[in-house]
């Protein structure tokens, strides 16, 4: 009974979350680049608040960490030149890489109001004024929050697995965390209509994060890239005393 029940109520929210949180973990093989970003607006709307707790500013930032490090190590190992200063100095890749993890993660930051409007409007059009305050209700709780924390941090434990392992260990981190206190909320969301037409608009939500994320990784590449060289450069100088 628990686990077809939590099968049935995590499978609807399970791969919008993941669209999101994937779409941050697209940019980890590219590198981006922006000034700091500008203070989101403050969500007023049930649709803002639902959508500001479905794609969470300090969980975003966190991936994109984590994706970051993983896409610069792979940057590192596919350049036998890079490959051979990093090796030679390690400690040059906290240096260089601390900088740009920062910049990395302020690009996602000021582009999350844009992917955050872009899942506004295919929610509304999916959505009624009730499944939408029934949607926020839920991931508003104690125990959707406690769903959501366990996604997002099951997949920033292991950015590199495919979305299929993914998903198993979100649920089975899930899974784990419930108690019987979960129950009344879980059985609530799964069986109302707003569970199920989330499950509907999830390959539009995730078409539309890959999207955004290619439109940012293409934007914004050169710039970072340029950035790593003149960093790693610059870092080199000072500790030959140049």
């Amino acid at each position: 009974m628990r686990h077809g029940l939590l099968d049935k109520v995590v499978d609807p929210m399970k791969p919008l979350l993941l669209a999101l949180a994937l779409s941050a973990a697209a940019l980890a093989p590219a590198s981006a680049f922006a000034a700091a970003p500008a203070a989101a607006p403050v969500a007023d709307t049930d649709l803002q608040k639902l959508v500001s707790l479905l794609a969470p500013e300090e969980a975003i930032t966190q991936l994109a960490g984590k994706s970051f490090d993983t896409g610069m190590d792979q940057r590192i190992a596919a350049n036998p030149k890079l490959k051979a200063a990093y090796a030679a100095d390690p400690a040059m890749r906290e240096a260089v890489g601390s900088q740009l993890r920062t910049q990395f993660a302020s690009v996602l930051v000021a582009a999350l109001p844009s992917l955050r409007a872009e899942i506004e409007t295919i929610l509304k059009t999916a959505l009624t004024p009730a499944e939408i305050a029934d949607s926020l209700s839920f991931f508003a709780s104690p125990t959707g929050q406690k769903v959501r924390a366990e996604v997002y941090e099951t997949m920033g434990s292991a950015p590199g697995q495919s979305t299929q392992e993914m998903q198993q260990a979100a649920i089975a981190a899930v899974m784990a965390k419930m108690t019987a206190e979960d129950y009344p909320a879980l059985m609530a969301f799964a069986g109302s209509t707003a569970s199920q037409k989330m499950g509907t608009v999830n390959p539009r939500i995730s078409a539309a994060s890959q999207a955004w994320a290619d439109r940012l990784v293409a934007a914004n590449r050169p710039k970072l890239e340029a950035l790593a060289d003149k960093l790693a450069a610059d870092y080199r100088a000072r500790k030959s005393g140049k």
